[in-house]
């Protein structure tokens, strides 16, 4: 039998939705269901009948590929579902660099409508190559410009106070 692990990271009631459209896609019959949830919700999660396993993430932070779960060290999954709570997946990277930390064959996002995709080990490392690009590009820009609003910022606002009188 094939194991899936869903990694918790949207509310239960989209979950909800999710796990029709998940159990459809992914039949229990061919794949056993675990979940990785943070503690406050363990109990609302076992209410999942195909649900085989709950593994508690064992930190009151959000996700991070820096904390990692000893119970899924030794652990290896067929599909790692990210469900994520809008249309893109925007705003869910610390999840999806999260799920590198547990071997997969395959990856894949579930959206706010039970869209799904596959997005790629190779994927996830280069939205973070492209995020630190981002923010250097940010923090030098932010460099540079700033001196020259220091410089000529009092004389635009001596300009605008001249033309207020």
């Amino acid at each position: 039998m094939k194991k899936l692990l869903i990694i918790r990271s949207a509310s239960l009631q989209q979950l909800d939705k999710n796990i029709v459209k998940l159990m459809e896609t992914f039949p229990s019959e061919q794949y056993e269901y675990h979940m990785l949830t943070h503690e406050h919700s363990k109990k609302l999660v076992e209410k999942y009948k195909a649900i085989k396993r709950v593994i508690v993430y064992p930190y009151k932070q959000s996700f991070s590929a820096k904390r990692t779960v000893r119970e899924l060290k030794n652990e290896s999954y067929d599909v790692i579902v990210i469900p994520v709570t809008n249309v893109t997946g925007a705003g869910f990277f610390n999840v999806l660099q999260f799920s590198l930390t547990v071997r997969a064959k395959r990856r894949v996002v579930c959206n706010l409508v039970s869209d799904m995709w596959d997005v790629s080990s190779q994927r996830i490392w280069w939205m973070g190559a492209k995020h630190i690009l981002m923010m250097v590009t940010s923090f030098m820009s932010t460099m540079f410009v700033s001196p020259l609003i220091l410089l000529f910022l009092p004389f635009l606002l001596k300009q605008l106070e001249k033309k207020g009188n």
